[in-house]
């Protein structure tokens, strides 16, 4: 289970476990690592392992904050590298990115993040170190695992008060900023991946004014939302169809944003089940309505509400 800082700090005694606790879980992330290479050579088995290896030691033990974090309030999130291709310590893989929230008072976990990456390259040698340095550039790997850091303690926090991950995704972008520079790999630029999903949009909408909306939706969704579920379920329900609402209003001129993308992605699963369980709260025909008009992709399945 992970954290929900603003509740739970005040039940934490000053215990020795727990004073101990604090210097055994530091850092930020409880990351799952990943390596799917069904795709290349399965010769190169002792590399792929290795490279699990080192990415997982590296997300679960680097500090991306000054912040202490203990281990309930560790973000679970998964990091899937799919190989696509690999030759001379030359990998090509597509990474899949997910972090995850807890309701107040509730085992649940939301998916809060979802994004994939497409089309990544880096180099990566046997037992190679992964280094981390905010203030410069040291590799690709470590470039693209601190940026995602970065993107999901943003969103974690984003979700508990309004605007508070603004530093965690411009310090994402400053790192892209830095690899984009140096890097010859073209996935940090605005053109990659046809041009809009990718991390540079990504980082730009997050850090726009023009998308303050959309972050607004998904801070009402859970601190008004799934935090009360336990709490007030009507004005929970009420609370999260009138966040989802409100994306009306940015589809007029925002139609096709990456956040709103990343949103529906994330929770349509989710926001399914809320409504599908609780139609003598929510009326059912508006929900639809709204549902499938600002998410028509998902239109299937709002239909089935």
């Amino acid at each position: 289970m992970r954290y929900l800082k603003i509740y739970l700090r005040k039940f934490l005694t000053c215990s020795l476990f727990f004073v101990f606790s604090i210097k055994l879980y530091s850092q930020e992330l409880n990351a799952e690592v990943v390596i799917n290479y069904n795709q290349v050579n399965q010769t190169y088995n002792e590399i792929f392992e290795d490279f699990e290896r080192s990415v997982y030691t590296f997300l679960n033990s680097t500090r991306f904050s000054t912040e202490s974090y203990d281990l309930i309030q560790k973000i679970d999130c998964n990091f899937i590298f799919t190989i696509v291709n690999y030759e001379d310590n030359q990998f090509v893989v597509n990474l899949d990115v997910s972090s995850f929230r807890t309701g107040y008072e509730s085992s649940y976990n939301s998916l809060n993040f979802n994004f994939r990456d497409v089309g990544i390259n880096f180099s990566y040698q046997l037992n190679e170190p992964i280094i981390f340095s905010y203030s410069r550039y040291t590799s690709d790997l470590a470039s693209l695992l601190s940026f995602y850091s970065k993107i999901i303690i943003g969103f974690d926090k984003d979700s508990f008060e309004l605007n508070s991950g603004f530093n965690f995704h411009s310090d994402a972008k400053f790192i892209l900023d830095k690899a984009s520079n140096i890097s010859r790999s073209s996935t940090w630029n605005s053109t990659s991946n046809g041009g809009r999903v990718n991390k540079y949009w990504l980082v730009d909408n997050l850090i726009s004014n023009n998308y303050d909306i959309i972050k607004s939706i998904n801070y009402n969704y859970y601190r008004n939302g799934l935090d009360l579920m336990t709490i007030n379920r009507q004005l929970a329900l009420l609370n999260i169809k009138n966040a989802i609402n409100m994306f009306i209003d940015i589809n007029r001129y925002r139609p096709n944003s990456i956040l709103k993308e990343i949103f529906f992605q994330s929770k349509n699963d989710e926001i399914f089940n809320i409504f599908n369980n609780d139609l003598e709260i929510v009326d059912n025909d508006e929900i639809k309505l709204i549902l499938n008009k600002i998410s028509p992709f998902h239109s299937n399945k709002w239909d089935k509400l």
